[in-house]
């Protein structure tokens, strides 16, 4: 080292340092589940700003949604049926509580861009294969009522029955 001129020194070093942080990054990706793009985004984003607004299911819109509001509180739907309760977000997880019957439901989640992803990681909840639940960021929810949803379903199923 005492060859070198101090430029290949400086270019040295910071190579040595963009490496550790590489390998210390992949070790971070690997610990908390991550890909690079989601780990690189949620240091730079807090998780839980990323959660906060108004989400409605993918697979199921009008019947299953979520708002997050920035005081760690929530309202969860099902059809037009209402209930609250707190959020803890850590790192990827997050931990739905209901002060109301004291359980709560841990999830590890992602947010891309308009998309929540939460995955049941809880171990009180047995399955075999955990489930994906995807949701889009919306301005308002368009929640059905059981009705509304029973009566899609007979349609539906009028429908198919015709046309065979």
């Amino acid at each position: 080292m005492k060859n070198l001129s101090t430029v290949k020194k400086i270019i040295i070093a910071v190579v040595s340092m963009i490496l550790a942080l590489v390998i210390a990054g992949g070790v971070y990706c690997i610990a908390t589940d991550q890909n690079p793009a989601q780990a690189t985004k949620s240091i730079f984003t807090a998780s839980d700003n990323q959660i906060v607004g108004k989400w409605q299911s993918q697979k199921n819109p009008g019947l299953s949604a979520y708002i997050f509001y920035e005081d760690g509180t929530y309202d969860s739907y099902i059809s037009t049926a209402n209930f609250s309760g707190n959020y803890e977000v850590d790192g990827n997880k997050l931990i739905l509580k209901n002060p109301s019957t004291a359980k709560e439901i841990t999830y590890k989640f992602s947010v891309n861009e308009k998309e929540l992803s939460l995955t049941v990681i809880d171990d009180a909840i047995a399955t075999d294969e955990k489930e994906v639940s995807k949701y889009d960021r919306v301005d308002e929810l368009n929640q059905k009522s059981f009705a509304d949803i029973i009566g899609e379903l007979k349609e539906s199923k009028e429908t198919t029955t015709e046309k065979k």
